[in-house]
């Protein structure tokens, strides 16, 4: 068995029937099947993931472990220290792996003279439905750019990523403080921006997160988000108002309460309407309403 090249690291927690649905997909990626080694960390789950994990027997390179649940970073970083290639490449349990998916990234690596990130094309789902169809996919990526364009720090997200394992354990990976949801990503790749790495997108890499988020989950992650954030800025002051700690938010929001008419009329008038306009309106005073109400919580 050849020392893989590359090492797909994924964290879960209670994602089982996730993950007997995403794994099977790595027995078909185009590559040598020695080039790649799937590791995946999951948190003590109890919905029979262990035990999927113990038995699962594929056809490429894969090893599990399993530990406390301290987060997310965590249990990334526990696998990262696990992978045996000079590349690693972090991804979630719900993400489904084209067949390019290894690939993709295994070539930007190869072809790249100095250190660099590739963020590769992931599709978010409308449906959960798979294969999907071109009407029931949008690009994670919003701006979707042009391939090898040179992204933002504030793209490095960790659905389909690409890192020299020697970069990631000199940053010491994702910082552990972070261990509900949100921002741990970016922090590392806001890390990496200072020290000059550069991020490209990748769209000859392709996965698809199949997991579909509506609204309501949105805004109800936003105030788990904004808990996260507090971790964030302690961190990196200079970046108050890129995480929403403008003095017109953190001065209004916090004075309307729950059973106000103001807050009322967002959440039964304006959000879920049947004009679209409208319905924006709500949404995004709602989502922003928790994530205030997250950040500057105790």
């Amino acid at each position: 068995m050849k020392h893989p090249k590359i090492s797909v690291v994924i964290g879960t927690l209670n994602q089982c029937s996730v993950l007997k649905k995403v794994l099977p997909f790595y027995e078909h990626i185009q590559t040598s099947k020695e080039d790649f080694e799937v590791i995946v960390v999951d948190s003590t789950s109890t919905d029979g993931s262990i035990e999927f994990l113990s038995k699962y027997k594929p056809n490429y390179q894969f090893s599990f472990h399993i530990q406390k649940n301290n987060g997310k970073a965590a249990a990334r970083n526990k696998a990262a220290s696990m992978a045996k290639g000079t590349i690693l490449l972090i991804t979630d349990a719900d993400m489904i792996p084209d067949k390019t998916f290894v690939q993709g990234h295994l070539e930007a690596h190869e072809n790249t003279s100095s250190l660099a990130c590739f963020e590769g094309l992931a599709w978010n789902l409308k449906v959960l439905e798979f294969p999907p169809k071109p009407e029931d996919i949008s690009p994670q990526v919003g701006t979707h750019p042009k391939h090898m364009s040179k992204l933002g720090w504030y793209y490095f997200l960790t659905g389909n990523i690409s890192i020299p394992k020697q970069l990631f354990d000199q940053e010491k990976g994702f910082n552990q403080l972070f261990k509900g949801y949100g921002w741990e990503d970016l922090e590392l790749g806001y890390r990496l921006y200072r020290q000059n790495i550069p991020l490209y997108y990748l769209k000859t890499s392709v996965n698809y997160h199949y997991h579909v988020i509506n609204n309501d989950d949105f805004i109800n992650r936003n105030i788990h988000k904004g808990k996260s954030a507090q971790i964030f800025l302690k961190l990196h002051p200079q970046l108050k108002w890129f995480l929403g700690f403008n003095p017109i938010s953190t001065f209004i929001f916090p004075r309307i309460k729950q059973d106000s008419l103001v807050f009322k009329f967002f959440k039964n008038i304006c959000y879920k309407s049947q004009f679209k306009w409208l319905d924006a309106i709500g949404f995004w005073f709602l989502q922003e309403y928790f994530y205030i109400k997250g950040a500057l919580s105790k």
